[in-house]
C-alpha cells in the first residue's frame, strides 16, 4: 500500500515527459466517452423534459387515444365528467388526398381535426404570422410549411379535401402535442371538426385515430388526476390512457430502445479508443524496457512496476473520461438539431449522476480491460534485456505470443466478460451477450483480414518484378518498422468504416428496392377507406384506367377488439412490447376462400360458404399470442361480442391487401357488422398520377396511396434515424484516426532517427515527406478497403438473412470509403509527425 504513493509519483513524471503521445490517448478515450455520455445525457434530458413539460407536450392533464368513435356509454361518461367541472376536446387524425389549382395531382396528407376554441389546453401552436390561437372555421384550414412547398400553394389559396374547398388561412410551424399523435410524419393539415364533417372522411368503421384531451379543475383535490385516470381506463378499456405525471409510454419505450442501441454504437467508438490506449501503452513499455530492467536489477518487483504503469493507465483513463464528459455536452447540443423535425421540445443539458457514473465507469473499465495484456507482459521482462537493447526483438507468430503467457486465456476471458458486463449495464443481459459475441467475432475477422492484407503487401514488395519508385517501396516497408502498430491501427479504423458502410448499404438497398417497384404481379397502389356504397363504382373506375394491370384486389375490414383467448382475458395475459397492440381495436378481414398469397403452414383453410365461425391467424400474431388450430378467440365489434375457432395459421406476402389484417374470418362470423374496404392494384409507374387524379375527382374521400409516395415518408423517417446512427458511427472512425496518430507519436523517436539517417545519406525533405505520406496513405487505403469489403459483406448477409432481400456489390461506396479513409489517415499521420522533418542531423547524431 505504501508503494502506491511512489508509483503515482513515477507515473506522473513519465506521463508529463510524453505529453504529445499521451495527449492522443486522452483524446481517443474522450471521443468514445463523449459519444456515450452525450447519448445518455440526451436521453435523461429528454425524459426530464417530458416529465417537466408533460402538460405542454400532451396539451392536457390527461389524454385517451382510441381507434374508432366512442360508444354510447363512453359518450355518457364524457358528459358526466363535464358536469363535474372537467373539460375535454376531441381530436381526430386520418389520412386523405388533397390538391390545389396550381398542383392538380393529389398528394396524401395527414388531417388533424380540432376545436380551435379549446385546443390546446396547454402549450401553444406556433403560427406564421404569430397569433395566440389558430383561427379556423368550417371552410378554412391551417397547413404545415411543407404543404405550401409540395402543393405550390400560398396563404389564401384553396386546397381541396374530400371533394370540398378550404381556404388556407394559417401556416403552422409546430404543434405542442405532435409527439402524442398517431401520424407524426408527412404533409400536415389542420381543420375544425365541422370542416372534417364536410369532407365526409369519417364513416362508421373508419380506422381514424381519436384522442380526447382533458383539463381538470384546480386545485387537483376537486377532481384528482388518479381518480379520473382510473375512471377513463374503466370507460375506455381499449384506449391508451396517460396523465401529465408520467411520460408517454409509447415515446419512452421508443426512447429506451433507441438509447440502448445508440449507447452500444457509442461503446464501439469507446472500445476503439481503448484499443488505442493499449497500443500506446504497449509501444510506451517497449521504449521503457531499459528502465524497467534497471528497476528490476535494483530490487523492484514485477508487481511494483505494474503498479506504476497501472496508475499511469488510470490517470489517462480518468483524464480522457473527464474530457469526454465535457465533450458529451456538445453531442447533447447536436442531437436536438438532428431530431428537431419530429420533436418540438428542447431538452436541456443534463448532468445526472447516473450519466456521470456511467461515463466515468465505462471509460475507466474499458481502458483497463484493453491494457491488461501489455501490463501483464511486464512480468516477462528480465534485467538481461539491458544487454540486448540494440537487438531487434524476435517477431514470434501471434499464436506463440498468446500461449507463451500462462495468463493469456484468463486475460482474454476477463476482457470478454468485462465487455459483456459493460454492454449489459448499458442495455440488458441478452443484448450484452449478443453484443460481446458479435464484437469479438468482428474484431477477430478484422484482425485476420488486417494480418492477411499486410502479409500480402509484404509478399508483393519482396516478389514483385516491377520497378517501384523508392518512395513507394520505402513507404510500404515502413509498415513493418519495429514498434509500428499497423495491424492494430487497421483494425481500429476498419471497425469504424465497416460500421458506417454497413448501415449505409442496408438502408440504401432496402429503400431503393422498395421504391423501384413491387414484385411482378403485386399491387403498387393501395386504396383505403372505401365505403360499401362506392365500392363497385370505384372498382369499375380503377379497372378502366390506363396502365392498370389485372383486376383490383378488394378486401373488407371490420374494426374489432380481441377480448379473450381460450377463456382467458387479454388483460390478464402478460403481453409486452409490440404484443400490447392486441389490447386495442384492430382491423380484421373476412373471406370465403383462401386469399391469393396466403400460405397455410398449420391447420386447414375452409372451403366455400362455411357456416361455422372460423378464423385464420397470421404467423406473427400466432407466435405472440401462442395460438394453434383449435384455439378459441373472443372479440367485440361495434358493441357486439362474437367468437371464432382458429382453423389455420398462415404466412402472407406483405404487398397483398389481405395481408394487412392479422385475422381473417369466415363471412358468416362478421355478418351485419359495418365494414370498410381496402383495395390494391398493379399500375404502370408513369400512370399512377392519372389514376390518383381520376379517383380523387369522382371519389375524393378515398385515399389512393402510391407505394413510391408512401415510401418517401418512410424514407424520411429512416434517413433521420440513419443520420443519428452515422453521426455516432463517425466517432468510431475519429477514434481510429486518433489511434493512428497515437501510433505515429509512439514511434516518434524511431522516425527521428530514420529522418536523420536519410538526410545524412542525401535524402531531401520532400523525398522523406513522400515516404511518410505513402505509409499513411497505404494504412488508410488498406483500412478503407478492409472496412469497405467487410461492410459490403455484412450488409449483404443482413439483407439476405434478416430481410430476405437481394444484395449486390456496391462498388462506388467502397471506393469512396477507400479514398476517404486514406485521406483521413494521411491527415492524422502528419498531425502527429509534422515536426519530425525539422530535426537536424547533428543534434541527433551527437546524442548517439
Amino acid at each position: 500500500m505504501a508503494f502506491w504513493k511512489t508509483a503515482s509519483r513515477i507515473a506522473w513524471r513519465e506521463t508529463r515527459s510524453s505529453t504529445i503521445k499521451f495527449g492522443f490517448v486522452v483524446l481517443a478515450v474522450a471521443v468514445g466517452v463523449g459519444a456515450l455520455s452525450g447519448v445518455r445525457g440526451f436521453s435523461d434530458g429528454f425524459r426530464t423534459t417530458l416529465l417537466r413539460e408533460a402538460r405542454q407536450i400532451m396539451a392536457a392533464d390527461l389524454s385517451v387515444r382510441i381507434f374508432g368513435l366512442p360508444n354510447d356509454a363512453q359518450q355518457q361518461y364524457l358528459k358526466g365528467l363535464e358536469a363535474r367541472g372537467g373539460q375535454y376536446t376531441h381530436i381526430t387524425e386520418t389520412l386523405t388526398m388533397a390538391n390545389t389549382a396550381t398542383h392538380p395531382e393529389p398528394l396524401m396528407v395527414s388531417v388533424k381535426a380540432v376545436d380551435p376554441a379549446a385546443y390546446p389546453f396547454y402549450g401553444k401552436l406556433k403560427l406564421d404570422p404569430p397569433a395566440p390561437r389558430i383561427t379556423l372555421d368550417a371552410k378554412s384550414i391551417g397547413v404545415a410549411e411543407d404543404v405550401l412547398v409540395r402543393l405550390n400553394a400560398k396563404r389564401g389559396d384553396v386546397l381541396k379535401l374530400g371533394g370540398q374547398d378550404f381556404v388556407i388561412t394559417s401556416v403552422i410551424l409546430s404543434e405542442p402535442d405532435r409527439m402524442s399523435g398517431s401520424l407524426n410524419v408527412g404533409l400536415r393539415v389542420m381543420v375544425t371538426r365541422e370542416g372534417l364533417e364536410r369532407t365526409g372522411l369519417i364513416r362508421l368503421g373508419s380506422r381514424a385515430s381519436n384522442r380526447f384531451l382533458f383539463k381538470l379543475p384546480q386545485p387537483e383535490t376537486v377532481l384528482p388526476v388518479e381518480k379520473v385516470k382510473q375512471e377513463l381506463k374503466d370507460a375506455f378499456p381499449e384506449g391508451l390512457v396517460i396523465d401529465y405525471r408520467e411520460t408517454n409510454p409509447t415515446i419512452t419505450r421508443s426512447l429506451d430502445r433507441a438509447t440502448r442501441f445508440l449507447s452500444l454504437v457509442s461503446l464501439i467508438a469507446l472500445l476503439v479508443g481503448a484499443l488505442g490506449v493499449a497500443t500506446t501503452m504497449q509501444s510506451h513499455l517497449a521504449q521503457k524496457l531499459d528502465g524497467i530492467a534497471v528497476m528490476k536489477s535494483m530490487g523492484g518487483t514485477s508487481g511494483q512496476i505494474v503498479q506504476i504503469y497501472l496508475v499511469q493507465t488510470i490517470l489517462l483513463a480518468i483524464a480522457g473520461s473527464v474530457f469526454g464528459l465535457a465533450f458529451g455536452v456538445i453531442v447533447q447540443l447536436i442531437f436536438p438539431v438532428l431530431l428537431r423535425r419530429y420533436f418540438n421540445v428542447e431538452p436541456g443539458i443534463t448532468w445526472s449522476w447516473a450519466a456521470l457514473v456511467q461515463g466515468l465507469g465505462v471509460g475507466l473499465l474499458s481502458t483497463l480491460l484493453f491494457t491488461l495484456v501489455p501490463l501483464l507482459r511486464i512480468r516477462s521482462i528480465r534485467p538481461g534485456v539491458i544487454l540486448r537493447r540494440d537487438m531487434v526483438e524476435p517477431n514470434l507468430p501471434w499464436w506463440k505470443r498468446w500461449f507463451q503467457s500462462k495468463a493469456a486465456l484468463a486475460v482474454g476471458a476477463t476482457i470478454l466478460f468485462g465487455l459483456g458486463a459493460i454492454a449489459s449495464w448499458l442495455s440488458d443481459v441478452n443484448i450484452g451477450i449478443f453484443f460481446v459475441g458479435g464484437l469479438a467475432a468482428s474484431l477477430a475477422v478484422l484482425s485476420v483480414v488486417a494480418w492477411g492484407l499486410l502479409k500480402l503487401l509484404r509478399l508483393f514488395l519482396r516478389t514483385t518484378t516491377l520497378r517501384l519508385p523508392s518512395t513507394l517501396r520505402h513507404g510500404i516497408a515502413n509498415l513493418y518498422r519495429p514498434g509500428n502498430q499497423a495491424q492494430t491501427v487497421l483494425v481500429a479504423l476498419g471497425v469504424g468504416v465497416t460500421f458506417i458502410l454497413t448501415i449505409y448499404l442496408v438502408q440504401n438497398q432496402l429503400i431503393s428496392q422498395l421504391v423501384r417497384s413491387a414484385p411482378p404481379g403485386m399491387p403498387n397502389v393501395f386504396l383505403i377507406d372505401i365505403t360499401p356504397d362506392i365500392k363497385d363504382g370505384l372498382v369499375k373506375l380503377v379497372e378502366s384506367q390506363q396502365g392498370v394491370n389485372g383486376r383490383m384486389d378488394v378486401t373488407p375490414a371490420v374494426s374489432a377488439r380481441m377480448m379473450a383467448i381460450n377463456g382467458t382475458s387479454l388483460q390478464q395475459m402478460d403481453l409486452k412490447g409490440w404484443g400490447r397492440r392486441f389490447l386495442q381495436s384492430r382491423s380484421v378481414a373476412y373471406s370465403n376462400t383462401q386469399p391469393e398469397g396466403f400460405e397455410v403452414y398449420e391447420g386447414k383453410w375452409w372451403q366455400g360458404d362455411e357456416k361455422d365461425s372460423l378464423v385464420g391467424v397470421a404467423e406473427d400474431a400466432a407466435k405472440i399470442l401462442n395460438l394453434h388450430p383449435g384455439s378459441v378467440l373472443e372479440f367485440e365489434a361495434n358493441g357486439k361480442p362474437f367468437r371464432a375457432r382458429v382453423a389455420a395459421l398462415y404466412r402472407t406476402e406483405g404487398f397483398r391487401m389481405g395481408g394487412m389484417s392479422e385475422f381473417t374470418f369466415t363471412p358468416h362470423t362478421l355478418t351485419g357488422m359495418p365494414a370498410i374496404y381496402y383495395g390494391g392494384v398493379r399500375v404502370e409507374t408513369n400512370k399512377v398520377a392519372l389514376l390518383q387524379r381520376a379517383a380523387f375527382e369522382q371519389y375524393p374521400t378515398v385515399t389512393v396511396i402510391n407505394i413510391a409516395e408512401a415510401l418517401a415518408i418512410i424514407q424520411e423517417v429512416v434517413d433521420q434515424a440513419a443520420l443519428v446512427i452515422r453521426f455516432l458511427s463517425v466517432f468510431a472512425i475519429l477514434a481510429g484516426v486518433i489511434v493512428l496518430a497515437s501510433s505515429v507519436a509512439g514511434t516518434r523517436f524511431r522516425r527521428i532517427r530514420e529522418v536523420v539517417i536519410l538526410k545524412t545519406l542525401g535524402g531531401t525533405r520532400r523525398r522523406i515527406a513522400g515516404i511518410f505520406s505513402v505509409e499513411f496513405l497505404v494504412i488508410g487505403a488498406v483500412a478503407g478497403l478492409m472496412g469497405g469489403l467487410l461492410g459490403a459483406g455484412f450488409s449483404a448477409f443482413m439483407l439476405k438473412r434478416v430481410w430476405e432481400s437481394d444484395a449486390g456489390f456496391a462498388t462506388l461506396p467502397v471506393v469512396v470509403a477507400v479514398l476517404s479513409t486514406a485521406l483521413l489517415a494521411n491527415a492524422a499521420g502528419w498531425l502527429a509527425s509534422a515536426r519530425i522533418l525539422g530535426q537536424k542531423p547533428l543534434e541527433v547524431l551527437r546524442d548517439e
